[in-house]
């Protein structure tokens, strides 16, 4: 009965760690931050994912830019507030043949780095295409928050060939994450079910 109740709290316990370190999550872009153009389209999906030993993978999708921004609009960067990386390197295919880091970037001068979108002819992430990069060198920081620590350069909007920058809105767990965290919590909920029934 002991080795039964041991084997149950281990397995509880495990469940709701793997649900509470997962490090993983989408951003979706689309609140004005500065520039000239629509003040909350969503354009795009950020996947940021936690490999484990400081290594993480990011995936930046660009949704219809040509029927969001214009047909000549592009995504040239991001920056990020935050711990700046120590190695990248880029996934081949898409649009985007190489990601970048260079210091700065950002419209309010608090951004510490960005990644530069590099393109044979010109720098851009254009509508419908992807790009997905590793870093290495974060340790086990955290995942950015959703108070503006990520931002999107659109550019070549409209017929102006404007440009503006866009944070990221709240996170979205991923579904992993989720389906663990329930997992826990149905078997704490089996459990004290099952002892209340016994006590009686």
């Amino acid at each position: 009965m002991i080795l039964r109740k041991l084997t149950a709290s281990m397995m509880i316990t495990g469940f709701l760690f793997c649900g509470s370190a997962v490090q993983a999550a989408t951003y979706h872009f689309g609140q004005l931050l500065a520039g000239n153009g629509p003040t909350n389209p969503y354009f795009a999906d950020l996947e940021i994912t936690d490999n484990g030993s400081g290594n993480w993978t990011f995936t930046l999708s660009a949704l219809d830019l040509n029927t969001i921004f214009g047909s000549k609009s592009f995504i040239g960067s991001m920056a990020v507030d935050g711990m700046k990386p120590t190695s990248i390197s880029t996934d081949a295919g898409g649009g985007v043949t190489k990601v970048n880091l260079q210091n700065g970037g950002g419209p309010t001068g608090i951004y510490d780095f960005r990644y530069d979108m590099i393109n044979p002819k010109n720098d851009k992430l254009t509508g419908l295409e992807s790009v997905t990069w590793h870093v290495g060198g974060l340790g086990s920081t955290a995942l950015p928050g959703d108070n503006g620590e990520l931002a999107l350069h659109v550019q070549g909007i409209g017929s102006n060939g404007d440009s503006a920058w866009y944070v990221a809105t709240s996170p979205v767990p991923e579904p992993e994450t989720y389906a663990m965290l329930l997992v826990g919590l149905g078997l704490i909920g089996f459990m004290t079910r099952r002892k209340k029934g016994l006590a009686a």
